[in-house]
């Protein structure tokens, strides 16, 4: 192995794969933050009473499942912002609009992402015990105290295992804002290999950058997981 590939400065690439790497990262926290935010309201919409968020959240949900993530990072890179300029020429507002690489990369994921967190919360809101309800009005909680104090706490602990499988998902699909022009570790690393032609290698360094981050990620839902669980009984061993 020549560890000379990995130098900084201009005799190596590890300052471009840190930078892949720190643009990887930054994408897939973005993303999925404001994914998560995103799906937290669909799934809100999902389950009210309203005869217009209910289909456009469930239409938006199954759109988005759908797609393969590629096309909806076309679609949001060269069409978006034709999009917003379409849209405020029809009130007469002549808006210029750009929306460069990383920016429709975020957006695109965090669309995707939403799409799915959406169901994950649906469900989880869905499996929250009515007795909790219930004691919240006998208390006289409005039905926002209720959400924010009684239901949302609970939804978010049995969320919690679905949003975790979801930021590796999110994760694994970074890769795919390299096909418009942005340089994440996996674009770094194919850049090195057809550099010096040593493609084994920096997609080797590349896979080592991901199962670390998968590692850490384990690590910390397993301690999170501890602590939203830790008041409830321990569970036996299941056995058939």
């Amino acid at each position: 192995m020549n560890w000379t590939l990995f130098s900084i400065g201009a005799n190596g690439w590890g300052d471009e794969l840190l930078w892949g790497f720190a643009l990887t990262m930054t994408l897939a926290i973005a993303a999925y933050v404001i994914g998560t935010v995103i799906g937290l309201f669909a799934a809100l919409a999902l389950l009210s009473k309203s005869r217009i968020l209910r289909p456009v959240s469930a239409a938006y949900g199954t759109i988005f499942r759908s797609v393969p993530e590629l096309l909806i990072l076309f679609l949001t890179y060269y069409g978006a912002a034709l999009m917003i300029r379409s849209t405020f020429a029809l009130i007469g507002i002549d808006l210029r609009v750009s929306l460069d690489a990383f920016t429709a990369g975020v957006v695109a994921l965090a669309l995707v992402h939403g799409a799915y967190t959406a169901e994950v919360f649906r469900g989880a809101i869905i499996s929250v015990p009515t007795g909790l309800r219930e004691a919240a009005r006998s208390l006289g909680m409005t039905p926002f105290v209720t959400f924010h104090r009684i239901v949302f706490p609970v939804a978010l602990r049995y969320a919690f295992p679905g949003l975790s499988n979801l930021w590796m998902v999110m994760i694994k699909n970074t890769p795919l804002v390299s096909a418009i022009g942005l340089a994440d570790l996996i674009g770094q690393a194919n850049t090195a290999g057809q550099n010096t032609k040593h493609y084994f290698a920096f997609f080797t360094a590349a896979l080592i950058a991901y199962l670390f981050v998968s590692a850490v990620s384990l690590w910390g839902q397993i301690r999170l997981e501890r602590n939203l669980t830790r008041h409830l009984p321990k569970q036996g061993s299941w056995s058939p």
